[in-house]
């Protein structure tokens, strides 16, 4: 037989696990860095497959073949053999990118083939897209139940983004999204449930950009911080 004090504790229990949650560090989420992770950070670490060392990659690591790498990595199958066994959590960066010199077609190849891995794994899928927004929508339409799809180092208008977004994709905004006036603006009225933030290669902190980014939406930093942290935890757990 439960007494009152019985359901008095239990209160107590409930209460005092909702103020943990409440009051415990929300940490900031990298979602796409070269670099290791900084402290009190969470997020991935990306590897560029046939290029970098695959050493260290494991469980906060996106591994992709790279758009600029399509013809430096040599022949694609043992690659993609090992992608599809490799432990990582994303898929990526892979995509297209129309400002570099690699050869448009073998990138369309090895970016679908990509994409089928990330499918068949369940796993998110990082994109890198230059100037090729429209031909990465075509593949992806072919594609809808991928598991999430996060365009990184998004650097374009509010239209592209509200385009993305519309579709269920998440984006990825890093420094250089401060310094175009269009992406301010799309940054500034990007929903907070398709948000991520990034460092990439840059030398600025992640502490900093969120700072940043703060400032431009209007949010305080710990606000930010517990948005950005729920679409992660919502897409890895």
């Amino acid at each position: 037989m439960l007494l009152f004090s019985h359901f008095f504790a239990i209160a107590k229990f409930v209460y005092l696990c909702g103020e943990e949650r409440q009051h415990r560090v929300i940490p900031f989420v990298d979602i796409h860095t070269h670099l290791p992770l900084a402290e009190e950070t969470i997020g991935l670490t990306s590897h560029r497959l046939g290029i970098e060392p695959t050493a260290g990659i494991g469980a906060d690591s996106s591994v992709g073949i790279h758009p600029w790498d399509v013809e430096k990595v040599g022949a694609v199958e043992p690659l993609l053999r090992q992608m599809r066994s490799i432990p990582c959590r994303a898929i990526g960066e892979a995509g297209l990118d129309k400002a570099c010199d690699a050869d448009f077609s073998r990138q369309m190849e090895f970016f679908e083939r990509q994409v089928v891995i990330a499918a068949e794994r369940n796993i998110p899928l990082i994109i890198h897209c230059v100037r090729a927004q429209s031909e990465i929508l075509a593949i992806l339409r072919h594609y809808p139940n991928l598991k999430a799809v996060i365009f990184h180092g998004f650097i374009g208008s509010p239209e592209q983004a509200t385009e993305l977004t519309s579709r269920g994709y998440h984006i990825s905004f890093g420094f250089g999204a401060l310094r175009s006036p269009k992406t301010v603006n799309a940054l500034r009225g990007c929903s907070g449930s398709a948000l991520f933030l990034e460092s990439d290669t840059a030398d600025g902190s992640v502490s900093t950009l969120y700072e940043q980014v703060a400032e431009v939406r209007k949010v305080d930093v710990a606000t930010l911080k517990r948005e950005i942290y729920d679409n992660y935890i919502r897409i890895f757990g």
